[in-house]
């Protein structure tokens, strides 16, 4: 059994070692992503998209999103096309004389984008992604408050670069 242990801690070590890692940051916000094999990655981005303040309030969203990407070309190439599917997350909240709004933004979307490999260990990205955007949304001036839901098609870009950690 000890055996058995100690082979599966080496297998998983050896496993994890050899799966990049890369960070990144593109406009208003910054990435991380992990290959999971040879030709897939998961990837985990937040962001700032807006953080206003002005005399009577201000405005704040935060966003996050999840992202499983299928790279068609090795990493060794100057330029490495993938596709994949993204599910983002933003929270909108605002305050102005008394007024307050907020709304949750959700936002799966199926992506494509183009890695230009600069060096071994940094890379330009450009991205689009499509789907389906949820708002809830909902307001409140301290008598009366409103809410609602709207479903449109969205359109989401990313440019951006990464620095290959390991």
């Amino acid at each position: 059994m000890k055996k058995v242990l100690l082979s599966v801690l080496a297998l998983s070590a050896l496993s994890s070692a050899s799966a990049s890692e890369r960070i990144g940051a593109y406009l208003l916000g910054l990435q991380y992503e992990r290959d999971v094999n040879a030709t897939d990655s998961v990837r985990y981005g937040v962001g700032l998209p807006v953080a206003l303040g002005f005399g009577g309030g201000g405005v704040l969203a935060l966003s996050g999103d999840v992202s499983y990407l299928r790279h068609v070309a090795p990493a060794s190439q100057v330029v490495q096309p993938y596709f994949g599917g993204s599910l983002g997350l933003v929270g909108i909240f605002g305050t102005s004389e008394g007024t307050s709004a907020a709304g949750v933004v959700l936002f799966p979307n199926v992506l494509g984008g183009l890695n230009f490999n600069v060096s071994n260990s940094l890379s330009l990205f450009t991205e689009a992604g499509v789907g389906p955007r949820v708002i809830f949304a909902g307001a409140s001036d301290g008598t009366s408050s409103a809410g609602g839901t709207d479903v449109s098609l969205g359109f989401g870009v990313r440019v951006g670069l990464n620095y290959t950690v390991r």
